[in-house]
């Protein structure tokens, strides 16, 4: 079977290693070289286990021990989980990933595919330069997923975050271990900041079109004060978004309604084609966590696709499913529920510094270890002890 990846992400990448080592002619397509995408960049201890490679020493990454919470009220409470857990350049990611999908068998094709069709059980796809055939598509090429839309599947405004930020030189006096999470309070989103290897991540995400841009540049450029002053100051002083120190981005994320979660189908045996991690809309819709769930489902449609492609559609439900269902279920409950009297991540933060319950609750969902199925019933055990 020759089999066509449009997107050289961790998605598409994994599902090419994964493909070719089994033996399967796999064209792998992506008009960028390896680049820093805009997001925090952090792989679950969950993620680290159950994907050995990311552990290897040609992988660059910063291994984190703590996680502080920061509330709008301006509680703070620091995590530490069992496990640390990691912050990749995306950029390193993305060529130790691609280069594992050469290693294995992949041709790997740096343009853009401008055209697809499917016709007579075969896809034919053009890039500027050359025409290719293939027995099944594969779309992996992110949040704005050409793909996607070429084979029918049709997102909504309201199935999107939007985040912006700045990545910021490293100081050269300061080396920062720990990750910062500071909610919003009025808006479903935080802002972040994750220490990579030779940078720092900063961001802020929420709804798309829930605030104008303009705002949630000042409210992170507020945050970065307190860690970066001279940052900051040298940000708000520029006549352009980035400046010598501080380059910005910004982007959609997959953040899919209940709705979306419901009714979504990211595969069609009949006419070969299937999606994969952002592309399908695999993200967590309260964290914007995407890693994990872009290397297990290229995983899932690997196997699936040497067997009976048919199953990738149960496969994928059964093992995370659920869970991002329930997170999309969970999202505003969480960012604007009370309990108690009070906003409820202030009462969350609040009872985890006085409850060992609460924190360990708090730290198996930061390692990845607790899910949201689940989530609920344990956290109001806690709860109830401290009560």
């Amino acid at each position: 079977m020759r089999i066509a990846i449009v997107g050289a992400g961790p998605a598409g990448s994994h599902l090419a290693h994964q493909l070719s080592q089994a033996g399967g002619q796999v064209l792998l397509f992506d008009a960028h070289e390896p680049w820093e995408k805009p997001c925090g960049g952090g792989v679950t201890s969950k993620a680290l286990h159950e994907f050995p490679f990311l552990q290897a020493p040609d992988a660059p990454k910063q291994m984190v021990s703590a996680l502080r919470l920061i509330t709008a009220q301006q509680r703070e409470l620091t995590v530490t989980p069992s496990k640390e857990f990691a912050i990749f350049s995306r950029a390193e990611m993305a060529r130790l990933m691609r280069q594992r999908a050469l290693d294995a068998g992949a041709q790997l094709h740096c343009e853009r595919i401008e055209k697809t069709e499917f016709s007579g059980g075969q896809w034919q796809l053009a890039t500027p330069k050359q025409k290719f055939t293939a027995d099944f598509l594969i779309g992996a090429d992110g949040a704005s997923s050409v793909i996607r839309r070429r084979v029918g599947v049709r997102f909504t405004d309201d199935d999107f975050a939007y985040a912006l930020g700045w990545r910021v030189q490293m100081p050269a006096d300061r080396r920062i271990t720990h990750v910062d999470i500071q909610y919003l309070g009025d808006l479903a989103g935080y802002i972040w900041l994750f220490p990579r290897t030779d940078h720092i991540s900063y961001g802020i995400a929420t709804g798309y079109r829930a605030a104008p841009p303009a705002v949630l540049k000042a409210r992170l450029l507020d945050y970065i004060k307190t860690q970066q002053p001279d940052v900051a100051a040298e940000i708000a002083a520029s006549a352009t978004p980035s400046t010598p120190r501080a380059q910005f981005y910004g982007a959609m994320i997959p953040a899919l309604s209940l709705p979306r979660w419901n009714s979504l189908k990211v595969s069609n045996p009949k006419d070969a084609w299937a999606l994969v991690g952002d592309a399908a809309g695999f993200v967590d819709p309260i964290t914007g966590e995407g890693i994990y769930y872009a290397l297990k489902s290229a995983e899932l449609l690997a196997q699936s696709l040497m067997t009976n492609v048919a199953d990738y559609e149960t496969r994928w439900r059964d093992t995370f499913g659920g869970e991002l269902r329930r997170a999309a279920e969970l999202e505003e409950h969480f960012y604007h529920g009370r309990f108690a009297g009070q906003p409820l991540i202030e009462r969350m933060v609040q009872f985890a510094k006085h409850h060992r319950g609460v924190r360990d609750v708090l730290k198996d969902l930061v390692a990845g270890e607790q899910g949201y199925v689940g989530l609920k019933t344990r956290l109001l055990k806690s709860v109830w002890r401290v009560v």
